[in-house]
C-alpha cells in the first residue's frame, strides 16, 4: 500500500542496498554519465558497453537516453549525462543528472530502478545527494496521493561496489531521513490554501509528531491571546478571522535530546507561514496572485528542520521552531497602509504596504525568542521566509543569506553558502548594513518604525532584515541571528516545493548521522 505520510521511504522494505547490477530485483538501471576527462570507474561489467555507446553516439553526453543491455537488471541501462562539469560547477550537477534520469526511466515505465551510486573525490557529499535527488523525483503532492493513492515506484534499489559497506549504509539512512523531512515540507508549503490552511496545518502537524518522544507541540489559536501577545501577526490576520479555518494559529516545536547535558548549542528558528497573500488591502494585479499558497514555505521548512533532528535525534542540540502561521485576506476588516501598530516589543510600527506582511506575521515571535535566548546556551536565531521578491530579483533560484554582527563574526553565512554548495542547495551571502537598519525609523511623530520605507529604491531584502533585527529586539543584543530569504529557492508553480534550506542546515549544525 502507498503510505500517504512522508514514512512511504524505508531502508529494507522498498529501498535497498544492491551490490548484484544484474539482480532480477529491478527492471531498469540509471547510471549518473560523467565527462571522460573525470576518469569516473564504471561497474565492471558494463564499463565496455558504455564505452561502446559514447562511440556511437556523443549526444548520450548531453540528455537521458534509454538503451538495451543484457549486463543489467531489466535489460535496459538509463544513461544520465551530468555535461560539462567546470571549477564553477558545485554538487547542484549530480542532482541535476539523476534527477533527469529518473524521470527517464520513470518515463519508459521502470517502476524497479536501480541506481549506480558513485563516490567521487571531486564532490565528497555527491552519494548523498543523488540519493537525495532520486528519492525527490519520486515525491507526489500530497493532495494527489490522498485523491488517487497512486503509487510510483515499487523499490528502488542503490549500488555503490559489489559489496555493503557501514558507510554506504549510513548515507542511506541520513538520505532516508532527510527526505521524510524534506516531504513533509514539501506537503505543507505545496498544499492548496485550504488544504493548508493554517488550522489544517496545524492537525498535519500534529499527526506527523505523533507518538515521537522527543519533540513537544504547543499551539497558540485563541485570538484574543493572539491580539495580546502576538498584535502584529493579529493585524495581518484580521480580515482573515471571519473564517475559522483561515484564522491566526502559532505553533511552538521543540526537540530535546535525551540527555541535555549533552547539548552544547540551542538553535532557535521562525517561519513565515502566510498560507495565502492576496497582498491584502494593496491587493496584488496583473496575474500576481497566482502561487501565493508557496507564502508559507519557511514555516514549512522550519517544521521539516524539526522533524529531521526527531527523525536523526542529534545529541548536541535543542531546537525551538515557531510557525506563525495566517492569511492575508481582503475583506471590510482588512489592516490598511497607514494603520500605526504596536508590536510586543513596544515599538510602534506604521503600515505602509499591506503586501509586505511577512516580516508582521514574524516580528512578534522573534521578540519572544530573542528574549528566551538570553537563557539558552549558545543560542543562534533564525528567520525563515519567502520574504522579498527583491532577493530573487538579485539571486534568482538561490537563498538570501544575512547575518547580523553576532553571527556575522563566526562567518556563518559563509558557511551556510559552502555547505550548501556540498549539498546542493545554491546560498548566496548578502551582508546588512547600518542602512539597512536605519531606513526603518519612523518618519512621522510617534512612530518609532514603518514598516517598509516605499522610496526605497534598493536594498529591499535587506532592509527587511533591518526592519526584523529592529522590531525583534536583536540591535543591541550580542545573540547571533541569521535571516534566510528564501523567495528565488523556495520553488514556485509547476515546480515542487524545493523544501530549501533543510540540508544546508542540517548539514552545517551536524545533524546528521
Amino acid at each position: 500500500m502507498y503510505l500517504l505520510n512522508e514514512q512511504q521511504f524505508k531502508l529494507y522494505e522498498n529501498i535497498f542496498i544492491e551490490t548484484n547490477i544484474l539482480s532480477p530485483d529491478y527492471d531498469g538501471v540509471v547510471l549518473i554519465l560523467y565527462p571522460d576527462e573525470m576518469n569516473v570507474k564504471l561497474p565492471r561489467h558494463i564499463g565496455s558497453f558504455v564505452e561502446g555507446i559514447c562511440k556511437l553516439d556523443k549526444h548520450i553526453h548531453k540528455v537521458a537516453t534509454v538503451w538495451h543491455c543484457d549486463y543489467v537488471s531489466g535489460g535496459r541501462i538509463i544513461l544520465a549525462p551530468t555535461g560539462e562539469i567546470t571549477p564553477y560547477h558545485d554538487a547542484n550537477v549530480i542532482k541535476d543528472a539523476v534527477r533527469k534520469g529518473m524521470i527517464r526511466a520513470m518515463d519508459a515505465g521502470v517502476k524497479k530502478p536501480l541506481l549506480i551510486v558513485q563516490d567521487l573525490v571531486q564532490f565528497p557529499d555527491g552519494q548523498l545527494v543523488a540519493i537525495l535527488s532520486a528519492l525527490e523525483s519520486l515525491y507526489a503532492p500530497l493532495q494527489m496521493r490522498e485523491r488517487d493513492n497512486l503509487r510510483s515506484f515499487i523499490r528502488l534499489g542503490l549500488h555503490s561496489e559489489e559489496k555493503r559497506t557501514e558507510d554506504f549504509e549510513r548515507i542511506i539512512r541520513n538520505a532516508i531521513a532527510l527526505e521524510r523531512a524534506r516531504i513533509f515540507t514539501r506537503d505543507i508549503a505545496g498544499g492548496d490554501p485550504e488544504r493548508m490552511s493554517p488550522a489544517k496545518i496545524v492537525e498535519y502537524v500534529k499527526n506527523s509528531f505523533a507518538g515521537i518522544t522527543n519533540i513537544t507541540i504547543k499551539v497558540i489559536d485563541d485570538e484574543s491571546v493572539i491580539a495580546e501577545e502576538y498584535p502584529l501577526l493579529a493585524a495581518v490576520s484580521r480580515a482573515a478571522n471571519r473564517v475559522d479555518r483561515h484564522k491566526a494559529r502559532v505553533v511552538e516545536l521543540e526537540y530535546k535530546p535525551s540527555d541535555l547535558s549533552r547539548v552544547t548549542e540551542t538553535l532557535m528558528l521562525v517561519g513565515k507561514g502566510v498560507t495565502y497573500d492576496t497582498g491584502g488591502a494593496d491587493v496584488k494585479i496583473s496575474g500576481k496572485m497566482a502561487g501565493m499558497s508557496r507564502d508559507k514555505s519557511g514555516a514549512a521548512a522550519v517544521a521539516g528542520f524539526l522533524k529531521a533532528c526527531s527523525l536523526l535525534k542529534p545529541p548536541h542540540l535543542k531546537v525551538i521552531g515557531v510557525l506563525c502561521l495566517c492569511r492575508n485576506s481582503i475583506g471590510e476588516d482588512s489592516y490598511v497602509a497607514d494603520e500605526l501598530l504596536i508590536s510586543r516589543s513596544g515599538k510602534t510600527v506604521r503600515v505602509t504596504n499591506t503586501d509586505a506582511e511577512g516580516r508582521l506575521a514574524m516580528a512578534d515571535s522573534l521578540f519572544k525568542l530573542s528574549e528566551i535566548a538570553g537563557k539558552e546556551l549558545n543560542p543562534h536565531i533564525y528567520t525563515v521566509a519567502t520574504l522579498t521578491g527583491h532577493a530573487r530579483a538579485c539571486y534568482g533560484n538561490y537563498v538570501a543569506a544575512m547575518d547580523n554582527h553576532s553571527a556575522r563574526a563566526t562567518n556563518h553565512s559563509s558557511r551556510l553558502q559552502v555547505n550548501g554548495g556540498r549539498m546542493a542547495e545554491g546560498i548566496e551571502v548578502s551582508t546588512i548594513r547600518p542602512e539597512d537598519l536605519a531606513v526603518n525609523l519612523g518618519k512621522c511623530k510617534g512612530d518609532d518604525l514603518v514598516q517598509y520605507d516605499t522610496n526605497a529604491k534598493a536594498r529591499n531584502h535587506q532592509l527587511a532584515a533591518g526592519f526584523l533585527i529592529k522590531v525583534g529586539g536583536l540591535e543591541g543584543k550580542n545573540i547571533k541571528y541569521t535571516h534566510l530569504d528564501i523567495a528565488g529557492a523556495a520553488g514556485e508553480p509547476p515546480e515542487e516545493p524545493s523544501a530549501v534550506p533543510i540540508l544546508t542546515l542540517c548539514y552545517t549544525h551536524k545533524v546528521l548521522l
